[in-house]
């Protein structure tokens, strides 16, 4: 009887260590391909980081760059906004907004458009002088007409009727709503003025108000203000002229 070699035990052995090196070539290939794709993705995320620092420099200069303009702009925008007051208070120093010398300006720059010469303007200006033999201020009053006064004209003769002076208004209104006879002094007054030759004129305003004319040789000087219930009281005085 012969007996056979084959023993199970080396057969099991064999497929154990096929199996265990299976598994470790498993092992190495997945390790070599995580190793590969670490080192790929590392490789990637330092180039996104360069990439990144790059971008992040640019913006910082372009920041940087805005921040400089933005700087030339402020002290631009400085330096325009002092020279501009600079010229305004130069500006009103020289032309007052209010008053009679900004009114003198406005009367010369009208009789230039309207074709006076500037020259013949300057001859005037130049000939004026400040006035002269004035009379004492005098002062009377005179009735404001009205659309319900029935009463008398009322007027005011000034240098022994060198120039006449009247005047008209508007109904004052009581608490009821009535019409008043007198004045309301609230509200504009039409002052004419009629000389001895015949030349009339008005002014037409809420009182207080001034006015002047020529007349006789004489420059009439008037201030009109609010009197007594219906009056005007007007204060005069007159110089001679030229």
């Amino acid at each position: 009887m012969t007996l056979s070699s084959y023993n199970p035990r080396d057969r099991y052995r064999d497929r154990a260590v096929k199996r265990f090196n299976k598994t470790i070539v498993l092992l190495i290939l997945l390790g070599g391909s995580a190793a590969m794709g670490f080192m790929i993705g590392r490789e990637n995320a330092v180039s996104q980081i360069e990439s990144l620092k790059k971008d992040i420099e640019t913006k910082e200069t372009q920041m940087e760059e805005l921040q400089n303009e933005l700087t030339s702009v402020r002290a631009d925008a400085q330096t325009a906004t002092s020279r501009f007051e600079l010229l305004r208070s130069q500006y009103e120093k020289d032309l007052p907004q209010a008053g009679p010398t900004r009114e003198i300006f406005e009367m010369v720059r009208k009789q230039i458009e309207d074709g006076m010469a500037p020259e013949r303007l300057a001859f005037v200006i130049r000939s004026a002088r400040p006035p002269q033999n004035c009379s004492d201020p005098s002062s009377k009053r005179f009735v404001v007409r009205t659309p319900a006064y029935n009463g008398p004209s009322s007027i005011v003769s000034v240098g022994e009727g060198a120039v006449n002076v009247s005047g008209t208004g508007e109904s004052a209104h009581g608490r009821g709503g009535q019409v008043e006879a007198w004045f309301d002094p609230t509200q504009k007054v039409t002052v004419t003025f009629k000389t001895a030759d015949g030349k009339e004129e008005t002014r037409n305003g809420v009182l207080p108000f001034q006015h002047s004319l020529i007349a006789a040789g004489r420059e009439y000087r008037f201030n009109f203000a609010e009197g007594e219930k219906s009056f005007v009281k007007v204060t005069f005085d007159s110089c001679d002229y030229p």
